[in-house]
């Protein structure tokens, strides 16, 4: 059984402990009206606590008298509907019964605010409802408009900017759905504006692959970067130039992603066309050396695994240079691309024709069996007959070639074959010169020698 010294030294101990609870709560009070004294004395906007019952002002901020011209001791006490005359029927009134805010959280944007000197100052106001231990006040905050009509200049500008812009400019949220697209982005799609925001950044990409590359790098590095093909909503695309980064909102804490793509079509067709002109000959379309030695490397390397046979034959034209100063270039020219058509005419789509300059052409292939020297040179005497039968030519056309094959193997490299082809190609050159003089390949006959000799 407890004695009574016992009891009466729990009731010590307990009454002790409730003491020093009440200096803590008593202490963390006062660290909050502090912070509620250096708010009130420093904020810029001008703070006012209001009994929500009363509708009367308790507490101003210093900044009431910079900002409204009142001594915070005028104020306190008297009712917040002497700062809000009622000037405006048309504009939201937080005022209630007893003018006490009914609306005890909102905002109103240019409220008039009566200052000391009688005149009204248009400001915004937000109010917040706070209770605390059975009490309630009204914490009304007045701002100046002039930094919230800044920040709105501000935004309309950067818009005005992005609208302006040349390259089309997008910002998603964090599941890709757009939220703002610029008016360059209604040109480059050819969506009206409530349209595209309804939609997703991968409705306007065309392969939905080239969509999960950009968000798979974008998650992982933050920031993306290449050329993606884009589907308009007409179903033609368009190639752009873009890029793509994370945007971290401090407010939300929640990302968002920001695009902007250029079109670049006309210079993807540009870069096209200097690829192919810089691969073909001018005079034949054919392709020139760098052409060949290009595609002719990559066939041998897309095919040395199966080992098939491959041939290289090697055209020149004979006397072209005569050809050029008896009968003038636009006669070299005629025999150089008469010599273009045939050898067209003559092989394969998939076989790799070129002109290497001046009077040298090759042509590269697989799959040569039942190809000979003499069976290509059949063919090609063939087809000239035929050439020649619906368009004959001022002077002969006279052709020397050499054919070389071999089983295409990983020591096997495009030069080689090149220099095999040729050494037979001259070979029969010089056996075709002992059998064709300029004479035959001018069309002139030994009196009409004799006639022009000045000798």
């Amino acid at each position: 059984m407890e004695t009574p010294s016992e009891s009466a030294e729990g009731t010590t101990q307990g009454a002790d402990r409730n003491t020093d609870a009440l200096k803590k709560e008593n202490a963390i009070l006062r660290r909050r009206l502090q912070s509620l004294e250096l708010v009130f004395r420093n904020s810029v906007d001008v703070l006012l606590i209001v009994d929500a019952k009363t509708g009367k002002i308790k507490r101003i901020s210093d900044a009431a008298e910079n900002v409204l011209g009142y001594q915070r001791d005028i104020l306190i006490g008297r009712r917040i509907s002497d700062l809000l005359p009622d000037t405006d029927a048309n504009s939201p009134d937080p005022r209630g019964i007893d003018d006490v805010p009914e609306i005890l959280d909102g905002v109103f944007l240019d409220r008039k605010i009566l200052c000391a000197d009688g005149s009204l100052k248009s400001m915004d106001m937000t109010t917040s409802l706070v209770e605390s231990n059975g009490f309630s006040s009204i914490l009304i905050t007045f701002r100046e408009t002039s930094e919230r009509r800044r920040f709105q200049r501000e935004m309309m500008k950067k818009n005005r900017a992005l609208d302006a812009s040349l390259s089309s400019m997008i910002i998603t949220d964090c599941s890709w759905r757009i939220g703002y697209a610029n008016a360059e982005s209604l040109n480059y799609w050819r969506y009206g504006r409530a349209e595209i925001l309804r939609m997703e950044l991968a409705d306007l990409i065309s392969f939905i692959g080239d969509f999960d590359s950009i968000q798979a790098t974008i998650e992982e590095k933050g920031q993306w970067e290449g050329e993606v093909e884009c589907q308009r909503r007409d179903s033609t695309t368009f190639t752009a130039s873009a890029t793509a980064i994370a945007v971290e909102s401090v407010d939300e804490g929640e990302s968002c992603y920001v695009l902007s793509f250029l079109d670049i079509t006309d210079r993807v067709r540009l870069e096209k066309r200097l690829t192919e002109l810089s691969l073909h000959d001018s005079l034949t379309g054919l392709y020139n050396r760098r052409g060949f030695m290009t595609l002719g490397r990559q066939l041998l390397d897309s095919s040395r695994r199966k080992q098939p046979e491959i041939g290289l034959l090697y055209v020149d034209l004979d006397y072209l240079k005569l050809i050029n100063d008896e009968l003038g270039h636009t006669a070299g020219d005629s025999a150089i691309e008469t010599t273009a058509r045939l050898l067209r005419s003559c092989f394969r789509e998939s076989d790799i024709i070129a002109r290497l300059g001046g009077d040298e052409f090759v042509v590269l292939f697989l799959d040569t069996a039942g190809f000979t020297v003499e069976s290509i040179r059949e063919r090609i005497d063939s087809r000239l007959e035929e050439f020649l039968s619906s368009k004959p030519l001022p002077f002969r056309l006279s052709l020397s070639i050499g054919y070389y094959a071999t089983v295409l193997h990983y020591q096997t490299q495009i030069g080689s074959l090149l220099s095999s082809a040729d050494s037979l190609m001259y070979e029969e050159k010089a056996q075709r010169r002992s059998r064709i003089s300029e004479n035959d390949i001018l069309l002139r006959s030994k009196a009409d020698t004799d006639r022009h000799d000045p000798s």
